[in-house]
């Protein structure tokens, strides 16, 4: 995947400027920077949830998405909220849910399930998709520091055990560090990835 970007603006306010992009398979990247630097907006247009851009989005590359809130369906049970999106059999919903420890959660709704938990089931649900890149904005936000220490453990193995790449998008360079991500920063105005 290669983004191109020219510029990016809401309205009149230019939000990223000038950049480039590219992630391969088995890479990881970390777009580090403050809150409201544009770093989400950077993960969106990678996603291709915004195509309000000036510039170009190249690769054939399968991408799944990890958002900072869960977004499951409350109504369906874990295996529903695994297989539906993905298009996977009930089988393979349940042993993704086994890989990210939630065996015996299979029938549970996601009011159920606590916040860690539905975050692992949303983790499964990127990874039962089987992308080629995992992209990650802020999933760890809001979680107590050691359910958050168990979940970039578990994202690194699933990760080095796929061999999916990642783009994450954190305020916190520990995550980056964590999963063994080359850290990028966007800084200025508008903002531009820098190396670290």
């Amino acid at each position: 995947m290669r983004l191109d970007l020219d510029a990016k603006s809401f309205g009149t306010r230019p939000v990223l400027g000038p950049l480039t992009l590219s992630v391969a398979r088995g890479e990881r990247v970390a777009i580090l920077g403050p809150s409201g630097i544009g770093k989400s907006t950077l993960l969106r247009i990678l996603a291709g949830l915004d195509a309000e851009y000036r510039g170009r989005l190249d690769g054939a590359d399968r991408l799944a998405v990890v958002f900072q809130e869960p977004v499951l369906l409350p109504w369906r049970d874990a295996v529903a909220n695994i297989a539906i999106p993905t298009g996977c059999d009930a089988a393979t919903a349940r042993d993704w849910l086994a890989q990210v420890g939630l065996a015996g959660h299979e029938a549970k709704v996601p009011r159920q399930l606590s916040l860690g938990q539905q975050r692992r089931l949303a983790l499964a649900r990127a990874f039962a998709a089987g992308p080629d890149i995992l992209l990650m904005d802020e999933p760890f936000a809001s979680l107590d520091a050691e359910t958050a220490a168990r979940m970039l453990a578990l994202t690194d193995a699933l990760l080095a055990r796929t061999g999916a790449g990642l783009v994450l998008v954190t305020h916190d360079p520990r995550e980056a560090e964590a999963l063994h991500a080359r850290p990028l920063h966007l800084a200025g105005q508008p903002a531009r990835l820098q190396n670290d």
